[in-house]
Order: C-alpha cells, then structure tokens, then sequence
C-alpha cells in the first residue's frame, strides 16, 4: 500500500511527459519532388523539431528502426519493405533543436512501377512508446521517352567482368516547359536497374550526342540552353566521373570526336571559366608576357 502513492506519482509523470513531448515534437516530410521517373531515387527530406524542453534520444527499439514509411500503390494496397537495408542510425536531440534528415524512400520500398503512391514518415520515440507521423504526400511515377541504347561488355579487371549491361538515354518532361535528359544503366539479361538520373536541364533543338571508348565508357554531349551545353562521362557502373559546361561562341561549337584508338575527346566550344574571363584578359597580353627578341617601340 505504501507504494500505491510512487505508482500513482509515476504514472502521473509519464502522462505528463507523454502529453508534453507529444505536443512539442514536430515531425514534417517533404520531397523534392512529386513526379519522378521509373527507377529514379525518390529522394526528400525529414525534419524533427524538438520543443519538449528536453533532450530527446531516437534509437531503435526491440530491433526496429526509429525511422519508417508507410507507402500503399494507388488501389490503397501496402508495400512490404525489403529486407536487409542497414537501420536509421540513432540520434540524440537536444532541446530546441532541428534535425534534418535525408531520405531515399525506394531505397528500401519498391515503387518502380508505373503509377501513383502515397507515403508518409513514422517517426518512433521509445521512451515514450509513441510514434509521431508525417502528413501523407502523393508521389506520380512515370516512364520517360526512350531515345538510345546500348548493350556494352563490363571490361576486364571489373569484378562482373564478361557480363552485359545496357546503357540508355531518355527525355521527360518536369512540368510544361521544362525538360530533362536522363541516364540509365540496367544489366542486361536480368533488366535490373542499377542507376536511373538526370544529366541536366534539355534543349532538344539539336539531339544529344554519345559515343563509347575502349573503355566502354559513355560520353554524352547535349545541349541544355541557347548556345549552352553539358559534356558527361559515365563509368560501366553508371557513375558520372565528369561534367563539365560547354558554351557555343559564334560557329566554334562542341562536338565530341573518336580516334582510331577508341579515345573520345571533345573539341571546340568555350569553357565556362572562358566565359567569364574577360574579353581583355583573353585578347590582350602585359608587355612583359611579350616573347624576347621583339622589338620594342
């Protein structure tokens, strides 16, 4: 009977603490965007504000990550999360405090069908044993339009070496006016996609050009304003080891050339960096830049 008082003091706390974290923490999703294309990273950003006047810990609990989502399809049916993606690391919040959170939502839910889904963040506060969750935001995946591929050989020395994937360049359209060129690489055989990304803003007055080198590499140019151009190199396993902005200036224009060797080069056009100096630096020189033996008047 003596401890009925302590029972009930600390039931009474942990009401008041429930209730005062509960509506002290604030919880927010957004994503970059809501249209994506098929395979791209679905990618935003969690935000946490601590107004509890407390610190707060968020960690996992009986083995499940203090981070989770909710995606259904658009009949309303629940995606399983995939098994095997590394937990949330956890983290410690002091009073007052914002976190800010990348996040990847198929990272781990598979959303790479053609269609409409709803997602929402779940946010799980163990000391409490209460969840906290996002507003629901509607996410349109769609397939872009297909203007080239090609299957390459993973070359020697690569550890899928002997093995096919197929490089391939599509458009679609961010809005009305705006539209992007993309990148994807997917293996062959399977159809497994490894990567799927933009390369950048596209102006498709003139269509974009590739070419391969002896390293299997791609080297794609593409035009992404009036007079401008973006040049990228994309490794076998998709990556971009280079991007750089190439500028027409008058009919000196970029182009990409092949040797008999198998070595892509690209030639012409001006440099960003040459954009910017100025037209003195570029045409006139100091006196003592002038080679010796001139004569002098």
């Amino acid at each position: 009977m003596r401890r009925c008082p302590f029972i009930t003091l600390l039931a009474l706390f942990s009401f008041f603490l429930t209730g005062t974290v509960s509506a002290q923490i604030i919880v927010d999703l957004n994503l970059d965007r809501t249209l994506y294309l098929a395979d791209e990273p679905i990618t935003g950003e969690l935000s946490i504000i601590n107004r509890a006047g407390q610190d707060l810990i968020f960690g996992d609990s009986d083995g499940l990550s203090w981070l989770d989502f909710t995606v259904t399809d658009g009949g309303g049916n629940l995606i399983i999360p995939s098994r095997g993606v590394q937990a949330e690391r956890p983290i410690v919040l002091a009073s007052g405090q914002t976190y800010k959170h990348k996040v990847t939502i198929n990272r781990r839910y598979a959303m790479s069908s053609i269609g409409t889904y709803r997602v929402k963040a779940s946010v799980t506060f163990p000391q409490i044993n209460r969840v906290f969750q996002t507003k629901i935001i509607t996410v349109q995946v769609t397939q872009g339009q297909a203007i080239w591929s090609q299957i390459v050989g993973v070359p020697q020395g690569h550890p899928d070496a002997g093995t096919y994937r197929e490089y391939a360049l599509m458009t679609y359209y961010h809005g009305a006016r705006s539209k992007t060129l993309y990148f994807r690489l997917k293996q062959s055989d399977s159809g497994y996609v490894y990567r799927t990304y933009p390369l950048g803003d596209y102006m498709n007055l003139r269509p974009p050009t590739h070419a391969i080198d002896s390293q299997n590499q791609l080297h794609v140019l593409h035009m992404t304003g009036p007079q401008a151009h973006k040049y990228t190199v994309i490794n076998i396993d998709g990556e971009p080891i280079k991007q750089q902005k190439i500028f027409e200036k008058g009919t000196n224009r970029p182009e990409l050339k092949s040797t008999s060797h198998g070595d892509v080069t690209l030639v012409g056009g001006i440099t960003e960096e040459e954009v910017k100096t100025p037209y003195e630096q570029v045409e006139f020189h100091r006196l003592s830049e002038r080679p010796p033996g001139l004569p002098n008047f």
